[in-house]
């Protein structure tokens, strides 16, 4: 269908996308509705080897129509829904490959999502293959220019992570002053008691009708990891609460992060 809407839901990673797929399959049939389709991987290392100013844009997009132009043209349903956190930087630097897109960013507080992805990627083989022997598998904080090379070369896993976030989450959020329709979302306001009214107001985003009663729903999580390797915040030293913040906090303050007392205490120990 020539008028078929593509929806994108873009994250970090580690906020549910799993989850959401499927929900959006089960709730809506005439939908088709995906996670991370087709060589996505390709393309995520790609965008960062042009953010890393070693791959032209115009590179970029002649291998996205390649590997997966024909998804949205040959899909015969109304709405063709990828939630995919390998097309994070797609949408903003190339937002014409998908006309009439629509994005939804679910945005996860960092302290969650770095504890999730270093248990993470430590649990999963193909995780821990991407992440650590994959060249460009994340991007890299020297080269598109932000952190000065020795104090990169210097970054634990940790740290590298807190900065995936905060990158991640900026490249996704200049959306919101673009001509893309853009909503986002806070992972923890999506899977809380509020669960319903959030995912109504993606609902309305996207163009679909309210789907009701879907709170059992919520109840059984998808692609979890166990917290067998790195420990929750409240564990954590100042030392590496105080780096998560140097890194993540201006953003955070945006989102609604950080503002617990036991976390400011340990930004102050720090000092």
């Amino acid at each position: 269908m020539k008028d078929t809407r593509p929806i994108l839901i873009v994250s970090t990673g580690r906020t549910g996308t799993i989850f959401l797929s499927r929900l959006f399959a089960d709730l809506y049939p005439d939908s088709a509705s995906y996670h991370e389709r087709g060589p996505s991987r390709v393309i995520q290392i790609l965008t960062n080897l042009h953010f890393a100013h070693l791959f032209p844009k115009s590179g970029l997009k002649a291998s996205w129509k390649m590997l997966k132009g024909n998804e949205i043209k040959t899909c015969k349903a109304k709405f063709h829904i990828d939630a995919n956190n390998f097309l994070y930087g797609l949408a903003s630097l190339a937002p014409e490959l998908y006309p009439n897109l629509r994005v939804l960013h679910i945005v996860r507080d960092p302290r969650a999502y770095v504890t999730s992805q270093l248990n993470f990627s430590h649990q999963k083989r193909t995780s821990f293959i991407g992440n650590y022997l994959v060249p460009f598998w994340q991007p890299n904080p020297f080269l598109v220019g932000e952190i000065p090379l020795r104090r990169a070369f210097g970054f634990t896993r940790f740290e590298k992570y807190c900065w995936v976030w905060s990158f991640k989450n900026r490249v996704m959020a200049k959306l919101e002053n673009s001509t893309t329709p853009y909503l986002r979302v806070r992972f923890e306001d999506l899977f809380a008691a509020n669960h319903e009214e959030i995912f109504a107001k993606i609902t309305d985003f996207i163009g679909l009708p309210r789907a009701m009663d879907i709170h059992r729903r919520f109840d059984i999580p998808a692609n979890t990891s166990k917290p067998t390797f790195f420990p929750e915040w409240q564990d954590w030293t100042p030392k590496q609460a105080a780096q998560l913040q140097s890194l993540c906090g201006g953003q955070m303050d945006i989102y609604g992060y950080g503002g617990e007392a036991e976390w400011l205490k340990k930004i102050e120990q720090a000092q």
